[in-house]
């Protein structure tokens, strides 16, 4: 049988099961385990629910382009920056929208750009929109 592979493959594959059983021994010996590995590709903080908190796009995307600095890279220091108007009518919104959808409800009262407090209808996706905007926007297309 013809390889591409060196015979040092398989004689370091056998090495490396050998230590990870040593380890495993040793481990034992001590009283302990081995930690619980973070799959390849994932942080700790990708792993934790972030559904129950509003987050501008900004802080989103600063927030994973941190995560993907190394430990040993320059640390930006976080300043708290109020929000815009428009920030508030989102969070707003966010907020009201989670409590309908945690009451069983499909509308809630939200703060619309056009319209102000007005009803919004909100589907089990976490999508919503303004229902006079959605009447407009159909009106609009019965015109053209």
């Amino acid at each position: 049988m013809k390889s591409n592979l060196a015979h040092d493959v398989f004689i370091n594959q056998g090495k490396a099961i050998a230590l990870a059983n040593q380890v495993d021994d040793w481990l034992e010996a001590q009283g302990k385990s081995e930690p619980v590995q973070i799959p390849f590709g994932q942080s700790r903080l990708s792993l934790k629910s972030k559904d129950n908190e509003y987050k501008t796009g900004q802080q989103s995307m600063r927030e994973s382009t941190s995560n993907s600095i190394s430990k040993n890279g320059p640390v930006l220091s976080s300043k708290v920056r109020p929000l815009t108007k428009e920030q508030e009518r989102q969070k707003y919104n966010f907020n009201a929208k989670n409590k309908a959808l945690a009451a069983g409800e499909n509308e809630f009262k939200g703060n619309c750009d056009l319209h102000g407090i007005t009803d919004y209808k909100v589907y089990n996706s976490g999508k919503y929109h303004c229902l006079q905007c959605h009447e407009r926007t159909k009106q609009l297309r019965k015109e053209a």
